[in-house]
């Protein structure tokens, strides 16, 4: 299987230029995001010249929205760089500048992770993300639920969030074998008789009877119909107390037996 085919489709591209995109600011949105606190103006002061404190200065802004870093061209930035020219240097034009050079770039980034508290997520980030996202998907396996629980506890321990390529490959592995995981678990739990009456009532000439018979009541109070019911009874009372106690033993939350029941349900 190719990586492309084990990446999930967790977000449209819309909600993914949402959360990665290249801020595109309002007026207001400038105003905002480019106003300088005393210890950033500081930094930003102490830049060794103005272009490397007006990139300094949109990356700030640029965190502040996203808590992101960004890679940009000239003029995908130069309405938000006027705004800073304006603001703080009035008297550079925006022709004198010229971008910052990967070691003055990274070192920005690391200058403004100082400032925030935020760290870059590294390979023990990583591995311990991957840890509670298993957690996770034993509460749920709904793959958009998971993201969001990622991305808040990536929030929570003010770390910055790694790509959506690397957070789709995660979600998806972790929710494969969380799959496995329960189909590994059921195959040790069945007993014979057990997974005699699976296949008796996923045989092609019975299941629809009597699977869906259990979504309607006896038509009524005959000794025909309750003798039915009874049999019903009889025959799916085993697998009733065997699902009650294996899922038990799963550590499942109830939305995820709802959704498991309902991938079932799509079967039969």
């Amino acid at each position: 299987m190719s990586v492309d085919a084990r990446r999930l489709a967790i977000l449209t591209a819309e909600e993914v230029d949402d959360l990665y995109g290249l801020p595109r600011f309002t007026e207001e949105d400038r105003r905002l995001y480019f106003d300088l606190s005393a210890a950033e103006r500081t930094v930003v002061d102490a830049a060794r010249t103005v272009s490397v404190a007006v990139h300094l200065t949109l990356q700030l802004g640029y965190f502040k929205a996203k808590r992101q870093f960004f890679l940009y061209g000239r003029e995908a930035v130069l309405v938000d760089v006027r705004y800073i020219l304006q603001q703080y240097f009035p008297v550079q034009e925006v022709a004198c500048l010229t971008p910052p050079s990967k070691p003055t770039r990274l070192a920005q980034q690391r200058i403004i992770l100082r400032l925030f508290d935020y760290h870059v997520c590294d390979n023990v980030d990583r591995a311990e993300l991957e840890r509670k996202v298993q957690r996770i998907a034993m509460l749920s396996t709904q793959p958009v639920y998971i993201l969001r629980e990622v991305l808040r506890h990536l929030t929570h321990q003010r770390i910055v969030a790694p790509g959506y390529r690397f957070l789709q490959e995660m979600v998806g592995r972790v929710v494969a074998g969380e799959r496995k995981r329960l189909t590994r678990m059921l195959g040790q739990a069945l007993t014979p008789v057990v997974e005699q009456q699976c296949d008796a009532l996923l045989h092609a000439d019975e299941r629809l009877d009597r699977i869906s018979t259990l979504k309607h009541e006896p038509k009524d109070f005959s000794y025909k119909e309750l003798r039915r019911e009874v049999a019903r009874r009889q025959f799916f009372q085993p697998l009733y107390e065997f699902a009650h106690t294996f899922l038990l033993t799963t550590g499942l939350s109830n939305e995820s037996v709802k959704y498991y029941l309902k991938v079932a349900r799509k079967w039969c």
